[in-house]
């Protein structure tokens, strides 16, 4: 009897531990099943959002509000000013591809109502298309753009927007040398080059003076720029070059033209400098022009604040020693950045004409820019 109750009670137990083990084994396979689906359900949450992205065109831009008052210069009244609206649309295509416009409204554009009667006026503003390209993003060393793209040359061609420079007024050379745009093919990237890398630009486009709709000669302006940056000083010097035999911008001339610049950051202090010049053959014979701008910038960043200082020169017709076209503008300026997309400056500017020893003129502007971005 006793034996029969042992063996009961054995067998019983086994039961309870086989039942036990199953029921945790059963909970075990159970969490690795759930954890399986969460992992797949993370991924594709991923891909979709991923999915999304590629969909999505990204919108961003600038705008830009300016008072400015005058001193000496006639023809120009004090007044407040709209002067950009500026719109970026971004969009990933695909691994590699990447397009992005921009699309710039200029003082408020308006088109409409009886005071054009028809006509438009540099008064109602201006609707432009800055930019539109599509880039094919092989790889860091070697990359396509083809499209509407700003020439690459020197610094502040390049880093233009309202939002990122101290001041609204840019140096005089600026897109009076270099053209602003070219339409056109462009191949850029980054090689290593010990302790520093090189940046390059290099492209081919209609040149100078052409619309969108293409170019009225056969010429092709051709152009390249080159920057050598040294991160551990923080350091950037490099040159650019344009070539077009026949510059629809300038009258069908034979434009060359060169340029050399510099970028150096020390101690909360900037130093940025550069020069470029043209020389245009006439189309129909005749001597030649040469165009010239330099400047010099300093900026000193103390938190929020930078001040600056700047000295530009340009001449229209420097190698004709009858013509005063030689103008330099000094200028003093301070920003405040409220924060890293927005800031609110002050710049006087003070222009020494050679062809006017007795007058000085001056602006004085306050401005404020906003990024419309991350």
């Amino acid at each position: 009897m006793k034996l029969r109750n042992y063996l009961a009670a054995g067998v019983a137990t086994g039961f309870g531990v086989l039942f036990v083990n199953g029921a945790a084994c059963a909970d075990d396979a159970l969490e690795q099943r759930v954890r399986k689906l969460e992992t797949e359900l993370q991924l594709s949450r991923e891909e979709i959002q991923q999915s999304r992205q590629q969909q999505d065109v990204d919108v961003s831009g600038y705008v830009d509000f300016e008072y400015s008052g005058y001193s000496e210069t006639p023809g120009k009244e004090s007044a407040f000013r709209l002067h950009h609206l500026s719109l970026f649309f971004t969009k990933q295509l695909a691994e590699k591809w990447r397009f992005f416009s921009e699309i710039e409204y200029e003082d408020g554009s308006n088109f409409e109502g009886p005071e054009t009667a028809g006509v438009l006026k540099s008064d109602d503003g201006k609707i432009f298309v800055e930019a539109v390209n599509t880039d094919f993003l092989y790889d860091s060393r070697a990359n396509l753009r083809v499209g509407r793209f700003f020439t690459p040359a020197g610094i502040w061609s390049i880093d233009h927007y309202p939002p990122f420079v101290p001041t609204q007024v840019r140096p005089q050379h600026i897109r009076k040398i270099f053209p602003q745009l070219v339409d056109g093919l462009m191949v850029y990237g980054t090689l290593p080059a010990g302790d520093s890398f090189v940046n390059y630009d290099a492209y081919i486009g209609n040149g100078e003076g052409n619309s969108g709709a293409g170019d009225s000669n056969s010429e092709k302006a051709l152009g390249a720029k080159i920057s050598v940056v040294f991160p551990a000083l923080d350091l950037e010097v490099g040159g650019t070059i344009y070539r077009d035999e026949k510059d629809t911008g300038n009258a069908n001339a034979d434009k060359t033209a060169a340029g050399v610049h510099a970028k150096l950051s020390a101690g909360g202090f900037t130093g940025q400098f550069e020069y470029a010049a043209a020389d245009l053959t006439p189309a129909g014979g005749g001597s030649d022009d040469e165009v010239e701008g330099w400047y010099l910038q300093i900026l000193y960043d103390l938190s929020n604040w930078t001040f600056g200082l700047r000295h530009d020169v340009y001449d229209s017709d420097k190698d004709n020693p009858v013509t005063l076209t030689e103008d330099t503008v000094n200028s003093v300026f301070v920003n405040y950045h409220v924060s890293p997309t927005m800031v609110i400056k002050l710049e006087h500017h003070v222009t020494d004409d050679a062809s006017d020893p007795v007058n000085d003129p001056t602006q004085t502007m306050a401005s404020m820019a906003i990024f419309l971005g991350d």
